[in-house]
């Protein structure tokens, strides 16, 4: 197909789905859909993050939407590429963005068709993705605006003393209260400052960043550096592939001064309570001088994990006997401050293997416990899954945007087990030789590997930066936990009598749900209500990240950085929405914990 072709096709479709959907015309829109197709959307027909599988549950999506969304003026999109073939042969997808117009707000809608010489518009669709983009009640933030930045409350007011009761809220109330300086917290007040939403941060450490410098001192991202691009701040050049996780925290506290965001450090969020009647919170903080303060905002966002919340601690037989120091690995530091000649880490997932490899460059003698498989790749194999964000010619914010139907549920299995498949077969000398030295490999669930065990878990995986070729060599030794009878005072006794020896047991064994962190600070029945926390839920989305929590008010945000980076602007629209008033009843989002269907589910969902 000429890209003429294409574009013609693409215009056609566009008007004919624009002439159906405001006709209610079901006929009409079933025919420019395969019959497995998908809708997947961010905000802009359902104020939250929903998908729909089958064309019979797209359809009914979209004329069960129509009357109070009134999405239209669907068109070509001038800000996106233009319809435009990708790849070739069986695998070739026809992909085109188009704009249009909410009653609250704009929108972008991205499609991919399947070449068809049958169809009158040159394409079978198969997937739709669409993402709110802006909202009616905002304006373009003013670019250096006239004057030094404030008005003065009273003669003689200086700038210094301005900030500091507009830092210090002796005046009203934050419209957002953000729990956690991290990426997630401080994106989400960065782009909730740009919709003119005011937002105190609270974190419970001495500076910005603290998150990620109390961590164990070899930590590295395990991704490259041109897909943990922050908004509105470009890294500097100078910054490596694998960020440490020094520079991470230094980053964090240069983008928090630089966009000005308000942050209490050395501050604890002690909890709240919600009237509904007002619609706020009841917030108790408990500040670096030991004294509270009580504030009442509107909307409360948690970004205070990636994944993860708690610890979680295993009861492990006998680890009580045991004489030596037995930490989590969230505690680990370096291999120095432990003196350690003989070490056992309980686990094989990420953490393990690169405290188990700090140890033993450190001279320690390291037996990693294993005890459930472990999916293991080379990190630049892993790389591969992220190749759009590392060519150079693909922007940021493209490869963002695909992300939004390649996250389609089963759409991103079948593609998470293909590059499982692919990664499998060029990594097999090094999979070859870990199971070899005893490490029990594994596929993930239905042969999906890593990249779904991070949407499932957060853990179960290694992506190999040097430990696997020590493991290889026999440097670090793996013991099936099952050989394990107990912990006794000097290791651990084993099947056979004997008795590993150890100086320190360290507990790589991952996180509680952050269900656990809600239910310490709201009680156990907004917990009840919010559920699981970054699971995939029955649609196949992250539960409760970013969207609609079933507790009004109440918003959760974290992830990876690639992750927070979209799902923070689309977190700040819907509390700016939330604020406005503009979501309506039906498409209020319901406890997990309650009978009640979400508003415009269909019998359709979840077909394929």
């Amino acid at each position: 197909m000429s890209t003429t072709d294409i574009s013609t096709g693409v215009r056609a479709w566009c008007d004919e789905f624009e002439r159906a959907l405001s006709s209610r015309d079901a006929d009409g829109l079933r025919s420019l859909f395969a019959e497995r197709s998908y809708l997947r959307d961010n905000g802009a027909l359902t104020w939250d993050f929903r998908q729909f599988h089958g064309r019979d549950a797209v359809v009914s999506t979209l004329l069960d939407v129509v009357d109070e969304i009134r999405p239209t003026g669907f068109r070509v999109s001038d800000s996106w590429p233009q319809p435009h073939l990708l790849g070739d042969g069986e695998g070739a997808t026809i992909e085109a963005f188009f704009d249009f117009d909410t009653v609250a707000g704009t929108a972008v809608a991205l499609i991919n068709g399947t070449p068809d010489d049958s169809s009158p518009y040159g394409l079978e669709v198969h997937a739709m993705y669409t993402r709110l983009e802006t909202l009616n009640s905002v304006s373009e933030p003013e670019r250096h605006p006239r004057g030094s930045g404030f008005t003065p409350a009273h003669a003689g007011q200086t700038y210094a003393e301005h900030v500091r009761r507009r830092r210090e809220w002796v005046d009203g109330d934050p419209d957002v209260l953000i729990v956690g300086a991290g990426q997630a917290g401080l994106v989400a007040a960065a782009h909730l400052a740009q919709l003119g939403v005011s937002a105190l941060i609270v974190d419970k450490n001495e500076r910005v960043g603290d998150n990620w410098r109390k961590r164990y001192d070899s930590l590295s991202l395990h991704n490259p550096v041109e897909m943990n691009g922050f908004p509105f701040l470009d890294f500097p050049p100078h910054y490596p592939e694998y960020l440490p996780k020094d520079v991470i925290g230094g980053w964090l506290e240069t983008y928090a001064r630089y966009l000005d965001l308000n942050v209490w450090t050395s501050t604890d969020f002690v909890g709240a309570e919600r009237d509904e009647s007002s619609g706020s919170w009841t917030v108790t903080l408990r500040t670096a001088d030991g004294s509270e303060r009580v504030l009442h905002p509107r909307h409360i966002v948690l970004a205070t994990g990636g994944i993860g919340g708690k610890p979680s601690i295993p009861a492990l037989p006998g680890l009580t006997a045991f004489s030596g120091p037995v930490l989590h690995s969230a505690s680990y530091t370096k291999a120095s401050d432990y003196a350690a000649r003989k070490a056992i880490i309980v686990g094989t997932a990420t953490s393990a293997h690169d405290i188990a490899l700090d140890l033993y460059e450190n001279g320690t003698e390291v037996t990693m416990v294993q005890r459930n498989p472990v999916v293991v790749n080379h990190v630049a194999t892993a790389n591969l899954a992220y190749a759009g964000y590392i060519d150079p010619t693909i922007p940021t914010e493209l490869v963002d945007i695909r992300y939004g139907i390649g996250l389609i549920n089963p759409l991103r299995e079948s593609a998470s087990q293909q590059y499982h498949a692919f990664a499998k077969d060029l990594d097999a000398d090094l999979l070859k030789g870990l199971e070899a030295a005893g490490l029990r490999l594994g596929d993930g669930v239905n042969g999906q590997g890593w990249l779904d065990l991070f949407l499932r878990t957060g853990g179960g995986y290694y992506l190999n930066k040097g430990a696997s070729e020590v493991i290889v060599a026999g440097g670090i030794k793996v013991l099936p936990y099952d050989r394990i009878v107990e912990f006794v005072g000097d290791g651990a006794k084993l099947d056979d009598g004997s008795v590993l020896e150890a100086d320190i047991v360290i507990l790589a064994t991952g996180y509680l749900n952050r269900k656990v962190e809600v239910a310490d600070q709201f009680g156990e029945e907004i917990a009840d209500r919010v559920g699981e926390i970054a699971r995939l839920d029955s649609e196949g989305e992250w539960s409760t990240m970013w969207g609609q929590s079933g507790q009004p008010g109440l918003w959760i945000n974290g992830g990876g950085i690639n992750q927070i980076r979209p799902g923070s602007k689309l977190l700040a629209l819907l509390i700016k929405a939330d604020l406005d008033g503009s979501i309506p009843a039906g498409f209020r989002r319901p406890p997990k914990n309650a009978q009640a269907r979400h508003p415009h589910e269909t019998a359709s969902i979840g077909q394929s």
